[in-house]
């Protein structure tokens, strides 16, 4: 089967929801731009993450704004819009896509049979969970306390994504945290139903849990280093140059170099040079990859004034007399 361009541009799926803002702040039905662009932006960012999560690059995501603002609160029109384009190269390969309907659905912020990520995180009232067990197919149970509640893999995969709950907090604990602001809501208005409402006691179960960092290697190698800084006070971290731009702060772990450090066994020019045993820990953080360096064992230390070429030659006739 064949696709041309105008089919592939025409295959998108499109879901449209009302997000309100109520407050005694927003009686004249005026929100402060402060407060509303980083939502809006937040609002972005949590459909656009949700959809790499369940679809990776197979679909593409849009979230439009419609300056259609209703009256009796802060109102703002949504279209969200995805691109099936890679889907259809990836047709013969049956590859499933999670429409957006969908996706809006599993967020808990459309209308859907299950159990939504907004709807579990009200659920969990910032509870940790004990224990998960899968039941059947693509559903998971989660224990918290004596209870337990059953939602779908796909809604416990976007509640364990930092990126997600981190956007879901700017949509909804960020504006419930402005004066005058008190609730957060969707609606449908097509079907003239509210389908969820977070009041600002509810707000703090959206805030994001930090992530747990996780070490992903740890590593040992020999390297010639150049002192940039010194610390002579204990736990202070020394700053080093391997060269080409790689400049790092280290722990001197070698209880035998900083003794003679302290005694001036052992006495550092600006920019003296070591060679050493290094072993860098790199670790998965909030703010992606990062590594911690420490010196374990300091084998050389040389001044880091390069030495003069001396031309001697020992071979010549011996002198006359």
């Amino acid at each position: 089967m064949q696709w041309s361009n105008t089919d592939v541009t025409d295959m998108a799926q499109h879901a449209r929801f009302h997000l309100v803002y109520d407050g005694p702040a927003l009686v004249q039905h005026q929100m402060d731009v402060r407060a509303l662009a980083p939502a809006l932006l937040a609002m972005g960012d949590l459909v656009e993450r949700a959809n790499e999560l369940l679809n990776g690059s197979q679909a593409k995501v849009s979230v439009n704004v419609h300056a259609s603002f209703k009256s009796g609160s802060f109102g703002i029109d949504l279209e969200l819009a995805q691109s099936l384009w890679q889907r259809a190269l990836d047709f013969a390969n049956s590859n499933p896509v999670t429409g957006i309907l969908s996706i809006v659905g599993l967020l808990g912020i459309g209308k859907s049979t299950c159990t939504g990520l907004v709807q579990a995180i009200v659920w969990l009232r910032g509870r940790g969970v004990k224990r998960i067990d899968p039941i059947s197919d693509g559903v998971v149970r989660l224990y918290v306390d004596e209870e337990h509640l059953d939602i779908e893999e796909r809604v416990l995969q976007l509640l364990q994504d930092y990126r997600v709950r981190r956007a879901l907090e700017g949509v909804i604990a960020d504006p419930l945290g402005k004066d005058g602001i008190d609730t957060v809501a969707v609606v449908d208005q097509k079907a003239k139903q509210v389908v969820v409402s977070i009041d600002r006691n509810q707000a703090a179960f959206f805030k994001a849990p930090n992530p747990e960092e996780e070490t992903l290697q740890t590593d040992e190698y020999i390297a010639t280093l150049q002192v940039l800084t010194l610390a002579f006070q204990d736990g202070n971290k020394w700053r080093f140059t391997e060269g080409g731009g790689n400049t790092y702060f280290a722990v001197v772990l070698d209880e035998g170099f900083l003794s003679r450090v302290h005694l001036n066994q052992e006495q550092f020019a600006k920019d003296d040079i070591i060679k050493a045993r290094i072993r860098r820990t790199q670790r998965l953080t909030k703010d992606g990859l990062k590594a911690d360096y420490e010196v374990m064992e300091v084998l050389e230390h040389r001044s880091a004034s390069p030495k003069v070429q001396l031309r001697m030659d020992f071979g010549g006739n011996p002198p006359t007399e």
